[in-house]
């Protein structure tokens, strides 16, 4: 009798740790949800970067195309974009790809992001990284090239995107570096969310290039939000966001065809706390689920 006992209850145990096993592998308590890694040679400079692709949770059911949401900084950016679309994607925004761009593979991120996100060489800069990054600064141009040559061109054709929906999201660095496609080649992408960009660099030249842009074009076309932090201690208090300010009034100067701005400082944020809030008012004003 008391083997039978311990019988049925092994039997019972097995069958609650199958079933848990089966829910659990449903739905894990914590930890990140499967995603694609893409391994790809950037032929404009010569790198091995990863692309991280999350699909969104319809994309098996469905045949339609989604929103594109490009990340860069991917080191907390992806993993913060993908949080926020889980929560948001399908009740407040519509379901979106999110693709993280990693730095350059074997490099320092320091080296990798400052040479990939900055526009001109400026060596002795004295808010930026190292030494040694700002020896490898001023190569946007090309990471850009790879962005529009190779990038874009790979999603379009393994995932159903939507090419008349392609976000761009970067802070900091990756700020500057929106900022400088939005001036630059600013069909790149349709929708651009920057975050407390660093518009300082090399003494402001992204003014110096909106200028010469605004020399020979009367359009503008993208959708640009671009969100400062008010109390940034890194660069003297509030000087990013008097410069975002004073990037809008010339914007707005232009009466630019097709560019539809919105720029709001944040208040109560500071440079290292500000990109979460940020990102969340982007998506919503970018990719609202329509009712």
């Amino acid at each position: 009798m008391l083997v039978k006992k311990v019988f049925l209850l092994s039997l019972l145990l097995g069958i609650a740790s199958t079933t848990a096993n089966a829910n659990a592998a449903e739905l894990p308590p914590f930890g990140y949800p499967a995603f694609d890694t893409v391994n790809i040679h950037a032929n404009s400079n010569n790198k091995d970067y990863e692309l991280y692709i999350q699909l969104p949770q319809s994309y098996p059911d469905t045949k339609t195309t989604y929103p594109l949401i490009i990340v860069n900084d991917s080191r907390f950016g992806f993993p913060i974009t993908n949080g926020a679309m889980a929560l948001m994607g399908g009740n407040v925004v519509k379901e979106a790809i999110v693709v993280g761009i990693s730095y350059a593979k074997g490099e320092d991120r320091t080296i990798s992001r400052t040479r990939d996100y900055t526009p001109t060489y400026s060596p002795d800069e004295p808010n930026g990284h190292s030494s040694a990054a700002r020896k490898a600064s001023g190569h946007a141009k090309e990471y850009v090239e790879f962005l529009a040559d190779q990038v874009i061109p790979l999603l379009q054709k393994t995932y159903r995107v939507d090419g008349s929906n392609k976000i761009f999201v970067g802070h900091s660095f990756g700020g500057l570096l929106g900022s400088y496609i939005l001036v630059n080649r600013p069909d790149l992408f349709d929708h651009y969310i920057i975050g407390s960009p660093s518009l300082w660099y090399d003494d402001k030249v992204i003014f110096k290039m909106e200028e010469a842009y605004a020399k020979n074009h009367k359009t503008l076309k993208a959708h640009a939000m671009i969100y400062v932090d008010d109390n940034d201690g890194s660069v003297n208090d509030r000087k990013m966001a008097d410069d975002v300010l004073a990037f809008e009034k010339i914007l707005r100067s232009r009466n630019y065809s097709g560019l539809k701005l919105k720029v709001e400082v944040i208040k109560g944020e500071g440079h290292h706390s500000v990109f979460p809030g940020l990102l969340s008012k982007g998506l919503m004003a970018a990719i609202p689920l329509k009712k």
